[in-house]
């Protein structure tokens, strides 16, 4: 879910009541989206998006990458095993 903090960013929280795990912040024409992090050295810069929500589906993306939980196609599972 968006949290809107302040003009023009958002937290990206699990529900209402989690914590913050990313951060989307708009500038110029585009949406920023970072790993979330009370420590400023380990906030990561994941890309930059034409909306919010958009921003918002990637980071729930990259947490399927990291997970494991990402899948191809059927067309880029075959040409890993080998059957074309």
């Amino acid at each position: 879910m968006l949290d809107e903090i302040g003009h023009d960013r958002w937290f990206v929280r699990r529900d209402a009541d989690a914590a913050p795990q990313a951060l989307i912040e708009r500038f110029g024409g585009g949406y920023r989206l970072t790993l979330w992090s009370l420590v400023e050295t380990e906030q990561r810069p994941l890309g930059v998006f034409t909306s919010a929500e958009q921003a918002e589906t990637a980071w729930w993306r990259h947490l399927d990458r990291e997970r494991g939980q990402r899948r191809g196609s059927n067309s880029a599972r075959a040409r890993r095993l080998g059957e074309d």
